[in-house]
């Protein structure tokens, strides 16, 4: 039996970017395996192959699901790198006090073309109803993974970068390479902290500060 999944992948394949006509693909397989959730088998032409079906609506939103991951981890490397190229431009790390810019990551996404309508519906009920293609939705939300993957790539190894030029100043200041890490323990239940979190280079210089040892007064004997 033919499953829509099978249908709309045929078309995403061979069909043109204006047509989103439903049109039948061959899915036929004497199974002969199973690798995970793909079959194992025959076609028609006695070719082995693996072969996946999934239902359309879970397709997109698996798909959805993955590129909203991908976006959070684009946003964190993206301020991370913000926050390091903040810090690397400090005067008091030697900086010129100009921040360079991060690469653009907003405006990536591109939106399938929505058509809208204002009207009595079969029911007699006044609604607004939208429409789209699925599959241009589809092929949009694959186009927007592959892009989110490259823009971490970059962002990351910008970071890399930074990062590495941010504890090669820290050293040359005083400070360890990496930010300072909280310490703290639990207690009945409730967490203390005895030693902060570095949230900034304000941060870093007060606890710098507060682990050199007080100086002791030379008392004069004579």
């Amino acid at each position: 039996m033919k499953t829509l999944t099978t249908i709309l992948f045929a078309m995403l394949t061979v069909s043109c970017a204006t047509d989103y006509k439903v049109k039948p693909v061959e899915n036929h397989i004497e199974i002969k395996g199973q690798v995970g959730n793909r079959m194992v088998g025959l076609n028609d032409k006695k070719e082995l192959i693996m072969q996946e079906e999934n239902d359309a609506s879970d397709e997109l939103r698996i798909q959805e699901h993955v590129n909203l991951k991908l976006d959070d981890e684009l946003q964190y490397e993206a301020h991370q790198l913000k926050t390091c190229r903040t810090d690397v431009s400090d005067p008091r790390l030697g900086g010129n006090g100009l921040i360079p810019e991060v690469p653009e990551i907003d405006g990536m996404k591109s939106t399938e073309e929505v058509k809208e309508e204002i009207g009595i519906t079969n029911d007699g009920d006044i609604k607004v109803v939208k429409k789209s293609y699925f599959i241009e939705k589809l092929k949009l939300e694959r186009k927007y993974e592959r892009s989110l993957r490259s823009m971490i790539k970059v962002v990351s190894r910008h970071k890399e970068e930074c990062e590495y030029k941010m504890g090669m100043a820290r050293r040359e200041h005083g400070l360890p390479s990496t930010r300072y890490q909280g310490e703290g323990y639990f207690k009945d239940g409730v967490f203390v902290q005895n030693k902060p979190n570095e949230a900034s280079l304000d941060d870093a210089f007060e606890i710098q500060a507060k682990q050199k040892p007080t100086p002791k007064t030379v008392v004069d004997s004579h």
